[in-house]
């Protein structure tokens, strides 16, 4: 897939007047630059297993795979239901530490210690996932959630989250889609 202006699917905000700046390849994968930067946390805080909701075609789990494989040690499990995009990111990511699981991500439960998660599937699920995880994740866990601009509901549904004390915000990123990155406060481990 070819990565194309991000303007050609968000439109200029406030907080983002230059969609342009960003590339990605379609309306529904995050942004090129996000997933690098998501790899980039794979690098840095070298988990041993990572969970990712909603695959899409694959961009981000092959970063976050790739970044596991640089590391060295660690898995991903990546979670999508459409058996076209499972088939596509099975292939692309052949050979990297990553199962891709054709499950909702409502009906997944981690088979191990969560220690990174993205969560990428439908906006209104992000907070029902990370609260379904949660007991599998300890004080180490980084979380990040894709789609938290102002014109998405997603940070709207984390905010409560925060507020009950079981996430830290580390940083809220005004990229085009919008993207956050927290620490786990309340994991169950």
């Amino acid at each position: 897939m070819i990565a194309e202006p991000e303007s050609r699917f968000t439109q200029p905000r406030e907080d983002c007047p230059h969609p342009e700046y960003w590339t990605s390849t379609d309306g529904d994968s995050t942004e090129c630059e996000v997933t690098e930067l998501v790899g980039a946390f794979v690098r840095a805080l070298q988990p041993e297993f990572c969970v990712e909701t909603g695959a899409a075609w694959g961009n981000t789990t092959h970063a976050i795979a790739e970044a596991l494989l640089r590391n060295g040690h660690g898995r991903l499990e990546s979670l999508e239901i459409e058996p076209d995009r499972i088939a596509h990111v099975e292939q692309r990511c052949e050979g990297l530490p990553v199962e891709v699981v054709g499950l909702s991500s409502l009906e997944y439960v981690p088979p191990l210690p969560v220690d990174f998660a993205w969560f990428d599937s439908l906006c209104d699920y992000r907070h029902i996932e990370f609260r379904r995880y949660l007991a599998m994740m300890h004080s180490r866990t980084v979380v990040g959630f894709h789609d938290t601009g102002p014109h998405h509901a997603v940070r709207a549904f984390i905010e409560p989250l925060v507020t009950e004390g079981l996430l830290a915000p580390l940083l809220y990123l005004p990229t085009p889609r919008g993207v956050a990155f927290a620490r786990v406060l309340g994991g169950g481990l």
